[in-house]
């Protein structure tokens, strides 16, 4: 493949976007069609361009100039930029008139992913040989083997109208124009130094913070109800059979009491369903018609299901059975079954008598179809100290590199400081790699207290007590353990700003304390039921976690660091139950947040949201060993001697 040679050689690249707008001779309506033609691929030297769309055409159905709203609903024209030089380059997006273009640019509404919406006539102007007029879209920068996909929405603006006499009987032909070059855009080399400048301003490639911050400020306020980015799954049924196991309580244990006193002859049988449903919106399945069955009575001529079934036992050794039939990541087709008795050990050191079946099934599970990328990049929200820049989506562009470990960047703090989550010690680590090892939450569930990060008496306690900040937790202990010997030991605590971590035990409902009662904490009402996540601290002065040294917060850490909190998985972009795979928080292994979710009387166990392998967002009991990757926060003053936050060319600090 050849290479580029010298920085004042160009690839420029026509992608066979073309955009035709008719404008009815009608004064009642506009008409516009939006057409491509020719290659859905096109690779010229070594810069590729995938054209993402699968239709013929982008649709604008609506017959009048539309709203903003409407226009956004519209299905984006997609395109991916893929850099396959041995090189770092730039890039320009231009979108490029037809001399056959009669319609003012200023009637067309134009928006590229979630930026401002403007009309086009207000994009900076450049010329392009052979046509009418150019307007930039968007600057950026590539490393060797990077990608980056956009979405363009194109809709006649919704302040044209019949007066508007030049718009009618008028034509829009127009392509996308892609030029690169050798790459020599660097915030460093354009005098900004500082982490958090350079940040904001690699961003769009701006020549200032400010103007930076404005453009960041005008971007549409996310759906936080929607996951980032929005994937279209379609089913994935296997051609080979497989087994799964499922071990139940025996019949034997029905009616003796004690551990078994919650069992019946029915639900000591798996769940099974006749059917199931499949959401494409969360790639997730659900039973249908589901009941608690044996396996090996039923006649598989017939169609049969399952999801999940299990049980555990609680600290004074009850069986505890779950079920699963809806939110599955999996179900499998049973074709038959065979049954065999064993043992368990419960949690009290119990021996309890099983059944276990071992079901020959196919597996149904989910592959990506589509998706729309567009909900990426950097937004604002308030936090406790000003406005936070926050990561949302699939981005790639923020990683860090300090102390030789990667980090990827969730957000500038109000303060300026800079919040950097764990990401490995090599920029393509994957999986367990992105963890620093597993721990408990905590190393009980029993009580309301154990979601603290730390706890206080859980004993006949008030919620006050309950919730005292004197004993740490198991994964507090495991956290200043790594912070110790990386970070301080190796002289790099100087870097570290404590704006604190939030584990917010703030209530929704129940009391915090009582164990015969469930609590919810407010966490669950504001990321799963009205989806309004914040980056403010409720109860600043008990769950606000920083040093003896801050002048915020409880004061109660040793170490300047913790976790990130369901909030900020969720205005990054994930959900409760639903699959995200392209998420920058995805990392196909589970790992803990700080943020409580609820206390579950009937089960006596605490919760703790957690990021799960998938990527969608559960509660896991606090006794779960998972995934720990650490948060630390460095400060508003830390410099980097180069880079654009790629995994391949991360911020370097100094």
């Amino acid at each position: 493949m050849k290479k580029l040679k010298e920085n004042k050689r160009a690839i420029v690249i026509l992608i066979l976007l073309l955009i035709t707008v008719c404008v009815g001779i009608s004064y009642a309506y506009w008409q516009i069609s939006l057409k491509q033609t020719g290659e859905n691929k096109l690779v010229s030297s070594c810069l590729s361009i995938e054209l993402v769309e699968e239709s013929d055409a982008i649709k604008l159905e609506n017959a009048f100039p539309i709203t903003d709203e409407e226009g956004m609903k519209t299905t984006p024209y997609t395109f991916t930029i893929r850099n396959t030089c041995d090189t770092f380059i730039d890039y320009e997006v231009s979108l490029a008139m037809l001399n056959t273009t009669t319609l003012n640019s200023k009637y067309v509404a134009v928006v590229l992913d979630y930026n401002e919406i403007k009309t086009l006539d207000t994009y900076e102007s450049t010329i392009i040989d052979g046509y009418k007029e150019g307007r930039i879209l968007q600057k950026g920068s590539l490393s060797q083997g990077d990608e980056v996909t956009y979405n363009l929405r194109l809709w006649l603006d919704e302040d044209v109208t019949i007066e508007n006499q030049d718009s009618m009987n008028q034509t829009f032909e127009a392509k996308i124009n892609v030029t690169a070059t050798i790459g020599s855009y660097s915030p460093v080399e354009q005098g900004f130094t500082k982490l958090a400048d350079a940040i904001l301003v690699n961003e769009y490639q701006s020549t200032d913070v400010e103007s930076a911050k404005a453009k960041i400020q005008s971007k549409q306020v996310p759906d936080f109800s929607k996951a980032a980015p929005i994937i279209d799954w379609e089913e994935n049924h296997a051609s080979t059979e497989t087994t799964v196991t499922s071990t139940m309580p025996h019949p034997d244990l029905v009616g003796t009491g004690g551990i078994a006193a919650n069992l019946t002859t029915t639900n000591i049988l798996p769940t099974i369903g006749t059917g199931y449903e499949f959401n494409q919106e969360t790639g997730k399945y659900t039973l249908t018609d589901y009941q608690n069955l044996d396996p090996t009575t039923l006649d598989y001529s017939n169609d049969y299901y399952y999801c999940d079934s299990y049980f555990y036992t609680n600290t004074t050794d009850v069986i505890i059975l779950y079920g699963n039939y809806t939110n599955c990541a999996s179900i499998y087709k049973i074709t038959g079954t065979t049954k065999s008795e064993g043992t368990t050990t419960g949690i009290g050191g119990a021996k309890i008598k099983t059944q276990i079946y071992k079901m020959t099934v196919y597996q149904y599970d989910q592959i990506e179809r589509e998706s729309d990328k567009s909900d990426k990049g950097l937004y604002v929200m308030a936090d406790d100290y000003g406005d936070s820049y926050y990561y949302r989506g699939s981005v790639s562009n923020n990683y860090v590199l300090f102390g030789g470990y990667y980090w990827r960047i969730v957000r500038i703090n109000g303060d300026g400081s800079i919040r950097l989550l764990y990401a490995g010690e090599t920029p393509d680590a994957t999986g367990d790699e992105l963890s620093i090892g597993t721990s408990l939450f905590n190393k009980e569930r029993t009580n309301p207290g154990y979601v603290g990060y730390m706890y206080g008496s859980v004993l006949n306690s008030s919620y006050e007590e309950t919730n005292a900040n004197e004993n740490d937790s198991e994964i507090k202990k495991y956290l200043d353990s790594w912070y110790k010997q990386n970070i301080l030991d190796n002289g790099l605590s100087e870097y570290i700003a404590d704006p604190g971590f939030c584990n917010d035990r703030s209530l929704l409902s129940g009391d915090g304390v009582q164990t015969n009662k469930n609590t919810y904490y407010s966490g669950h009402e504001r990321n799963e039921i009205i989806y309004s996540p914040i980056l403010t601290c409720p109860n600043e002065e008990n769950d606000l976690f920083t040093t003896s040294t801050s002048n915020t917060g409880n004061k109660s850490l040793t170490y300047p660091i913790g976790l990130i909190t369901n909030d900020e998985l969720v205005i990054a972009g994930l959900k409760r139950y639903e699959l995200n795979t392209l998420n920058y928080l995805f990392t196909g292994t589970d790992y803990w947040t700080m943020t409580p979710n609820l206390y579950n009387s009937s089960t006596n166990i605490a919760g703790v949201y957690k990021v799960y392998k998938n990527g969608a967002i559960y509660n896991a009991s606090t006794i779960n060993p998972d995934g720990v990757r650490p948060v630390i926060n460095l400060k508003s003053d830390v410099e980097i001697s180069g880079g654009i936050g790629t995994s391949k060319n991360p911020f370097a600090i100094k």
